[in-house]
């Protein structure tokens, strides 16, 4: 089976999330994709919602793809997990399978800074989402994937909802629902 495996923080989770994995999905012909939420990244600072949220939103936000599964690996660890650990548990989840590792080209540039960077294309092949603007010189061991991006900031989204812009065209709708009800990101 091929699978595909796309990380994130996902807080909260956007169009720009749902169209990275949905587009390798069928640029590769994957069998599935595996969305694994991160506790805490190892590159960013912990903002935003509870654990619980970010995974409801989740759950939200792709219910309706049946090649989708969310694995609460990280989230489970309850402490910063690298992409190492997380690429181990799933060769043993998964052993025999072709894992594709989706990332963008933010996490690409930095790549060498990873824990075990050297160890990791043993465990995965690394598929990096380009806009193909020649910015970047991927090559192998990495597959370059050139596909249409949609560029949206989780960051941009808690900053609008915290000044009460529109946003609801940046995230599936009960996603926006959600945020609206819990009332999060408001301060």
């Amino acid at each position: 089976m091929k699978i595909g495996v796309f990380g994130g923080t996902f807080d909260p989770v956007h169009n720009g999330h749902i169209n990275a994995f949905a587009e390798t999905y069928i640029a590769l012909e994957l069998d599935k994709v595996i969305i694994v939420p991160t506790f805490i990244s190892p590159f960013k600072k912990q903002t935003g919602s509870t654990d619980r949220h970010r995974l409801n939103m989740l759950k939200l936000a792709v219910k309706n793809y049946d090649f989708a599964e969310i694995d609460t690996f990280e989230l489970d660890q309850q402490k910063v997990t690298y992409t190492y650990d997380t690429l181990n548990y799933l060769r043993e989840k998964y052993p025999g399978d072709e894992l594709y590792f989706i990332i963008g080209t933010d996490h690409f540039i930095s790549f060498d800074k990873w824990a075990n960077a050297d160890k990791l294309h043993d465990l995965a092949k690394f598929v990096v989402l380009d806009r193909n603007d020649g910015l970047y010189n991927v090559k192998p061991p990495f597959i370059k994937l050139n596909t249409n991006i949609v560029e949206v900031s989780s960051t941009l989204i808690r900053e609008r909802f915290k000044s009460n812009t529109e946003v609801r065209h940046l995230m599936h709708e009960q996603v926006y629902g959600y945020i609206k009800e819990q009332r999060l990101y408001e301060t």
